[in-house]
This record gives C-alpha cells, sequence and structure tokens, in this order.
C-alpha cells in the first residue's frame, strides 16, 4: 500500500522535530568543543574562527541561491543592533561554558524564553498573562537551584556570564522578530556573522593577540577541533531554519530542550562531569519554564 503524498504547505512535524533535535545536539557539541579548546587557544580567536566560518559558509549560501553578494537590506539600524546583541551574546556565552560546567551551563543558558517574556513585559509592553508569569516564577526557582548563590555546589560568579548570554538572546530575539517582517533570514544571519566578525577583528588587532601567528601555532588535532566548531554551530543554526520550514515554531520549540541531556551526556563523557540533585531539580524548573513559555506564546498566538 502507497502512503499518500503529504500536500503542499501541509507542516511536517517528524522532519521539524528531528531537525531541531539534531540542532540541540549540535549546539551541545559546539559549546563542548569550546570548553575543550580554551586551555589552549583563546577565547577571542576561538569567537573570531567561529563566526568567520560562519560568515564564509553563509556567503557561499547566499552566492549559490542569487549569485551576488549584493545586499540590500530594510532596517540597517536594526541590523547592526542585532549584530552588538549577538557579539555580547556570544561573548558571554563563550567565556561562561569555559567556567562553568557544561550542563549547568546550558540550563542556565536557556533562560531566555523566559528571560523574553519579562522584555516583552518591560520594553515592549506587551500583555504576559498570569500563566506566563508563572512560568518567569519557575525559571527563576530553577536557576536558583542550579547557581545557588551560597554554599556547597555554589557556581560563584561565572553564572552570571550564561545569564547574561540569555538576557542577550532574548533581546536579540525580539530584534530578530521586528527584522524578519523586512529581510531575508539568511542575509540577517549573514550581516549579524559578518558584524561580529568585524568587531573581533579590530579588537584583536589592538590587543596584543596576533590571529595568524596564533593559528599556525595550533596543532593539527586543534584545527581539526576548531573546523568541528564552526561546522556544529553554522549545521545548527541551518538546520534550526530549516526545521522552521517544516513545522510551526511553537510546536519545535519545546523539543530545542534536549539541548540540556545533550549537554549532560556529552559533559559526562568528555569532561567527567555530573550535576548533583539540586542542579537536576533546577535544570528541570527551567526547562518546564521554557517550553511552558513557548507553549503558551504558541497558544496566544494560535488564538490571534
Amino acid at each position: 500500500m502507497t502512503s499518500r503524498a503529504r500536500a503542499p504547505g501541509t507542516p511536517d512535524l517528524n522532519t521539524g522535530i528531528a531537525l531541531v533535535l539534531l540542532t540541540a545536539c549540535m549546539f551541545s557539541g559546539s559549546d563542548a568543543t569550546i570548553k575543550y579548546l580554551c586551555g589552549a587557544l583563546p577565547v577571542l580567536i576561538l569567537m573570531w574562527v567561529r563566526y568567520m566560518f560562519q560568515t564564509t559558509v553563509l556567503a557561499g549560501w547566499r552566492l549559490a541561491r542569487t549569485g551576488t553578494l549584493r545586499i540590500r537590506v530594510r532596517l540597517p539600524l536594526l541590523q547592526g543592533l542585532r549584530g552588538l546583541l549577538l557579539l555580547c551574546n556570544s561573548s558571554a556565552s563563550f567565556y561562561g561554558v569555559q567556567k562553568l560546567p557544561l550542563a549547568e551551563f546550558t540550563a542556565l543558558s536557556l533562560l531566555a524564553p523566559v528571560a523574553t517574556t519579562v522584555l516583552s513585559a518591560l520594553v515592549l509592553k506587551e500583555r504576559v498573562s498570569p500563566a506566563r508569569w508563572v512560568m518567569v516564577g519557575f525559571g527563576l526557582v530553577g536557576m536558583l537551584a542550579v547557581v545557588r548563590p551560597t554554599g556547597a555546589g555554589a557556581l560563584g560568579w561565572a553564572a552570571l556570564l550564561p545569564i547574561t548570554g540569555a538576557l542577550t538572546y532574548a533581546a536579540f530575539q525580539l530584534v530578530t522578530r521586528r527584522i524578519a517582517t523586512a529581510d531575508d533570514l539568511v542575509v540577517t544571519n549573514f550581516l549579524s556573522a559578518l558584524f561580529v566578525v568585524t568587531a573581533l577583528g579590530l579588537a584583536l588587532a589592538l590587543l596584543p593577540l596576533d590571529i595568524a601567528p596564533t593559528l599556525r601555532l595550533a596543532t593539527p588535532g586543534q584545527w581539526a577541533l576548531l573546523l568541528l566548531m564552526g561546522s556544529f554551530a553554522t549545521g545548527g543554526h541551518l538546520c534550526m531554519a530549516a526545521a522552521v520550514r517544516s513545522a510551526p515554531l511553537s510546536v519545535l520549540m519545546p523539543f530545542a530542550y534536549a539541548q540540556i541531556g545533550f549537554a549532560t551526556l556529552i559533559g559526562w563523557l568528555v569532561f567527567g562531569h555530573a550535576p548533583d540533585a539540586w542542579a537536576v531539580a533546577g535544570t528541570c524548573l527551567i526547562g518546564l519554564a521554557g517550553i511552558g513559555t513557548v507553549w503558551l506564546n504558541g497558544r496566544a498566538a494560535a488564538l490571534r
């Protein structure tokens, strides 16, 4: 018996979910590679290589699609703001993953949907339902359980790095939502990566860090990991872009929290770290808050 063909425009949930799970795995692999390489190479150079890789891939993608690299955008100021927010988010993330266990770092980074709710209320003056504020409360309690500001197991000041990353990523998402109504997503990602590459290049020119000599001294194994880092990160973004074309974002995003599971497994296998009971409980609360927020947002959008 032959299966019935899927009608054009019909959501392909299985493909979308598979792509989101692949995205979560790739992002966890990228974070683990960064953490592993931070002991051998300067963080700023790692960031520069990662975004140079993404810039090159997206430039090639656009050239293949359109035959030109000529770019015209309708919201240049917001494009610049998005690039700046990406730079801030990446800086917090690269330094944070260096100093924290991978599982705890990932859980705190995934507070972004909860932070988006707060920023939507404070900055955009959007009406936030009581249920969404309950999810914010779950997220904050989960964050405190993971961080534990005092006592045994406290993560210390380094916990502020992924939290800062989550806040800047929430702002990044709000800006992206506005840009998406006017400019192409691939062009937007290319411009943001180019902004980060340019800013880091200027910073490295002013600091006593030379990109070329440092990379020449890298071992073949380190070069392989650098390429793996760039491939994981860029591949994750491309898989996510393909996923949202397959199925609604509100359906897919809860599966993105599988990244916590991947990060916990990789952290245990590669770095020998397993989170304790407090961290597990806090991580579960953060996951519940994030998934609940995404589901509530999707339901509200469907009703509208």
